[in-house]
């Protein structure tokens, strides 16, 4: 290839090469035409754009390589700058020249690859705008192009022009990273907003829930690993958010994460983010729960659902406090505090290997035990009041008188959902009560057993919880006929979301049953 840059025109190239830069905001199309445009002009064979990687002066990334004869690497590749001819050119902020590569001794790591491709000089602008440095240019050609002679003094120019459109693009890619930010953090403000009207506190007239709320303000000026137990239902994440709220971090995002919510192959990547291209979907980066809780508290919920390799990155991130993306080796330091939860006997699970024993210490550093209403029942009269007040404003309409009658019927009832069951018949029952009084004409729990003395109706001696979670699972398809989805489907007979129902399925390995056949 001949070297078109003479002194003719030279001008021209280089007001094509202005409005190239100016022509676009999008970097990889700006870097793709000039890259070509040097290939047009200098005879160049080879065009690479190189970037620091912020955060690692000693990494460079590959922004865009062009070669018509060989294999280049993809853009995003990162690889160590020391001993490269980049790295002398910015360290001398200044162009590094090889005029001869078949006869240059090997002074940089890239010339040994490139003489053995069959190019003959290289040379090597760094990319400085406003006394930072930002990459580098560097063009190859092939041998006796007279690659200094020919177009060294405009290929600078262009140079030049290249650290501008990459500033540019790295303040533009600054702007938008912020905005989402913006956005994200501003996402969890109107959450934080809209739970803080919906109030969230905690009734503690028993002496058991005193005694829960008394650790709680305990703990929750420090930073220490709180790991909240009990049934479901009974506000494990209210107090965990109530941890937060009386921190020194409520200033900062409450992010909550749903462990047994979320398909097993996807928990790493919302916990940690992930790179672009790490796996079929990945089209861009994304950042994980973990670094979106940076500067508050991270809720992960149903803890003991988290499979063993993302186990290993919890307690990496406990004890560390860094983490890595999926697909990435970059290492992230992150300033979370953590507050797990979960209704299942973590020992039991120690016992069986499917949860790590170094974990469990980790979490249960401070334990926080959620009693059942059933044995806080104390507290089910403020409670109704309470629930009655707020999903009244929440219809516009003034609370109902709740009669006496209707609170001892309300006592006398077995909850097995705890808090949550009752807050959500209260609101079903609000419905059918559209006077000023308060009444009772849906179904509620069954009644207590005479002699249970607030324990609910069960087996004399308590079964196992995974058989006890799987008799459920199989009762509940059995009324649902195998069904799954919709109103009569067995998600909405248990309360769950059929995604979460699936999920518990396959992980107590239940299959829908077959139907008869006529």
């Amino acid at each position: 290839m001949v070297c078109h840059c003479d002194v003719a025109n030279r001008e021209s190239i280089l007001d094509e090469a202005i409005k190239t830069v100016l022509s676009s905001l999008d970097m990889e199309a700006v870097l793709g035409r000039t890259a070509t445009l040097l290939k047009t002009n200098f005879g160049a064979t080879r065009t690479g754009i190189y970037t620091v990687v912020e955060g690692e002066p000693d990494t460079l990334e590959v922004l865009l390589v062009i070669d018509g004869t060989h294999p280049v690497p993809v853009p995003g590749t990162r690889t160590p700058m020391a001993g490269t001819a980049v790295e002398e050119a910015l360290r001398k902020r200044a162009p590094v020249i090889v005029e001869r590569l078949d006869r240059a001794a090997l002074r940089y790591t890239e010339e040994k690859e490139l003489r053995s491709l069959g190019y003959g000089a290289l040379v090597c602008f760094p990319l400085i705008f406003e006394d930072r440095a930002l990459g580098a240019l560097q063009i190859v050609h092939v041998p006796q192009e007279g690659l200094v002679a020919h177009c060294f003094d405009a290929a600078e120019k262009i140079s030049r022009l290249i650290a501008i459109a990459l500033h540019n693009s790295m303040m533009v890619a600054e702007v938008r990273r912020l905005n989402r930010l913006l956005s994200r953090e501003n996402t969890i403000l109107k959450d934080q907003i809209r739970q803080a009207r919906q109030g969230w506190r905690y009734i503690a007239e028993s002496p058991l829930m005193r005694d829960v709320m008394e650790k709680v303000r305990l703990v929750a000026p420090t930073d220490t690993t709180v790991l909240v137990r009990g049934e479901t239902g009974t506000g494990k994440e209210g107090i965990a958010r109530t941890i937060h709220e009386l921190s020194r971090r409520s200033g900062g995002p409450f992010v909550t994460v749903n462990l047994g919510a979320i398909p097993e192959t996807l928990i790493e990547s919302e916990l940690f983010g992930h790179e672009k291209g790490a796996f079929t979907g990945a089209i861009r980066r994304k950042n994980g729960r973990f670094e979106q809780a940076s500067g508050g508290t991270i809720f992960l919920d149903e803890v003991g659902d988290a499979p063993l390799p993302v186990q290993v990155k919890i307690l990496r991130a406990l004890q560390e406090r860094e983490i890595q993306r999926v697909g990435g080796d970059e290492t992230i330091k992150v300033d979370v505090r953590v507050v797990a939860a979960t209704n299942r006997p973590l020992e039991k699970l120690l016992d069986d290997g499917s949860f790590r024993a170094d974990l469990y210490y980790r979490l249960s550093t401070f334990p926080v035990i959620l009693p059942p209403l059933s044995e806080r029942r104390e507290d089910l009269r403020p409670l109704v009041q309470y629930f009655v007040e707020r999903h009244s404003a929440a219809m516009n309409r003034k609370p109902p008188d709740v009669p006496e009658n209707v609170l001892r019927d309300l006592e006398s009832r077995d909850w097995p959902g705890n808090v949550r069951e009752l807050e959500n018949f209260l609101e079903r029952a609000l419905l059918f009560s559209p006077g000023p009084s308060f009444v009772l004409n849906e179904a509620a729990p069954p009644k207590k057993r005479a002699g249970d003395a607030g324990v609910r109706a069960g087996p004399s001696r308590p079964e196992r919880f995974d058989d006890a979670v799987r008799g459920l699972l199989i009762l509940a398809l059995g009324s649902a006929g195998g069904k799954i989805h919709g109103p009569a489907g067995a998600a909405a007979l248990l309360g769950l979301k059929p995604t979460t129902l699936q999920g518990k399925l396959r992980k107590y390995g239940i299959g829908r049953p077959a139907r008869n056949r006529l």
